[in-house]
């Protein structure tokens, strides 16, 4: 069977591969053999129930079967995998021959492949005419269900952002009619300068028409500018001029700047932070944009395109206008888990010098605001990283943060007009990042009585639930803590255990801590 494989081999392994086969045994199950018939039963005896015989192993055959459509030499009893690959390579093998000799090879083709007949379909039941469903509709947010506008997206910002023509199939015919046709073919023309100079004409007619309160829509011009001269213009004066333009629009209280032409702008400001020539511009747009909405909203926007961003020096540049921007700011209303998320992915973890520089300061920001529970953000990191953090944490530990020296609008009209924006306490930053909760649904009541136990080691286990509860909550937990628990750990201040009495002593405070509420209605010591 192997003699068409082994035909090239040379002739000291051909001797061992001889000698061992003549060396080689077959060990087979030999087929049992067929019982003796058994002898007539004598008369008038009851003829015994006859046994069925045993099933017979097949008897080993003295050569192998070969199937008609299998090339000669390969066995059928082999594995199929096995045989499908033998019988392939010595299909090739012959024609290759066939082929030197001249000969036909049609005999040695493989056997097409049976087309299985197709199946006709059954026919179906009749059915009872019934009424068309109506289409099915995607679950909705109960928040958003109720008058909820087309085209409003979700942005991760504290505003809904509001497309006023997405999916417009007039959109065209509607930017032909809103602004003139000599800018837009300059705004087309394959020479900057026409481009550059359609810019000015465009900020030129866009004042004429808000001062006759007839303005264009400020979300028909970014879709314009997204397609001529386009995001990735080549000219950086260009560029500046449409970024410049958007921080007209969005400082302009006559134009309707909304959340939709923020949203399509964004983005594209973002991937300019990085570069020398454009950042400014941008940076003042991205600025314009958080002072007319909020930085929350900025902010929200601006992360995943800072994720996504591939340079490290365009990452770099980001985190410093974002800590920039909530030290002119102020964190009020600043989603500061995000942040922090996004600074340790794409900061911390980089392997470029000075973008893990900046996300250092970044989080040195974090921990002017927050305290050294931002610590409990970063997860993970190598000891170099957290040396650097402890650093930085250290160098700021006495700073607080700035009083902030620009405005956001929804700040402002949240806090009253001519109030500016709220003054944000380190409280209420906490709040957003670690969510107060019920220490009592995280213990149980039955820590009370396990509390009252005789047995010291059960009152002990009691205070150590109640202190990993707290480091659970990262010490943050509702004020409203049962009175039934301080009494109980008053009880432990008599503990004739001392040890247990230095640890309700601790209990106490940290739960006078994490609750940020007296203690002095609910326990008299």
């Amino acid at each position: 069977v192997l003699d068409p494989f082994i035909g090239g081999v040379e002739k000291l392994k051909l001797d061992k591969i001889t000698e061992y086969a003549e060396k080689a045994t077959i060990k087979a199950k030999a087929a049992p053999k067929p019982r003796a018939p058994a002898p007539a039963a004598a008369p008038g005896k009851p003829r015994p129930r006859p046994r069925a015989p045993p099933k017979a192993a097949p008897a080993p055959t003295s050569s192998p079967v070969v199937e008609d459509d299998a090339p000669a030499g390969v066995s059928a009893n082999l594995p199929p995998h096995i045989r499908k690959k033998l019988e392939a390579s010595a299909r090739a093998a012959a024609i290759k021959k066939a082929q030197r000799e001249g000969r036909p090879i049609d005999d040695l083709l493989p056997p097409p492949e049976p087309v299985a007949a197709p199946v006709a379909p059954k026919p179906a039941a009749p059915k009872r005419p019934v009424a068309a469903a109506p289409p099915a509709r995607k679950p909705v947010a109960p928040a958003a269900a109720a008058g909820k506008p087309r085209g409003a997206v979700k942005a991760g910002a504290s505003e809904a952002v509001k497309l006023r023509f997405a999916n417009d199939e007039s959109l065209d015919e509607k930017i032909a009619s809103a602004l003139p046709a000599p800018v837009l073919e300059s705004l087309a023309s394959a020479k900057w300068k026409d481009r550059m100079e359609a810019m000015d004409q465009l900020r030129e007619f866009l004042g004429d028409e808000a001062a006759r309160g007839s303005g264009v829509h400020p979300e028909l011009v970014v879709r314009q500018l997204s397609r001529k001269p386009g995001w990735k213009e080549s000219n950086f004066q260009v560029s500046a001029r449409a970024f410049q333009l958007i921080s007209w629009m969005a400082g302009e209280d006559e134009l309707d700047f909304n959340t939709g032409a923020a949203a399509l702008s964004v983005p594209a400001l973002v991937d300019k932070l990085g570069d020398i020539k454009l950042k400014g511009p941008a940076g003042d747009a991205l600025t314009a944009i958080a002072e007319r909405f909020s930085l929350q909203f900025v902010v929200g926007l601006a992360l995943d395109p800072i994720r996504a961003q591939k340079s490290p020096k365009v990452v770099a540049d980001c985190l410093t206008w974002l800590n920039t921007q909530l030290l002119e700011f102020g964190v009020q209303g600043v989603g500061l888990r995000a942040v922090a998320d996004m600074a340790r992915d794409a900061g911390l973890q980089s392997s470029n010098a000075q973008t893990r520089a900046t996300a250092v300061t970044l989080m040195g920001t974090l921990r002017r605001a927050v305290g050294t529970a931002v610590m409990d953000l970063v997860g993970d990191l190598n000891p170099q990283l957290v040396q650097l953090l402890d650093t930085e944490f250290a160098r700021v530990s006495d700073q607080a943060m700035p009083e902030p020296t620009r405005t956001q609008r929804s700040a402002a009209v949240s806090k009253g007009p001519g109030q500016g924006a709220a003054p944000v306490s380190q409280d209420s930053a906490m709040d957003d990042l670690f969510p107060r909760q019920d220490l009592h649904a995280t213990v149980g009541a039955a820590v009370y009585k396990q509390l009252g136990d005789s047995n010291w080691k059960v009152r002990k286990a009691a205070l150590d639930a109640i202190q990993g509860a707290l480091a659970a909550t990262n010490n943050r937990i509702q004020p409203g803590v049962s009175g039934d628990l301080y009494t109980a750990l008053k009880q432990r201040l008599q503990d004739p255990n001392k040890n247990l009495t230095v640890v309700a002593l601790t209990v106490l405070g940290a739960l006078s801590e994490a609750s940020g509420a007296a203690l002095v209605p609910n326990i008299r010591i």
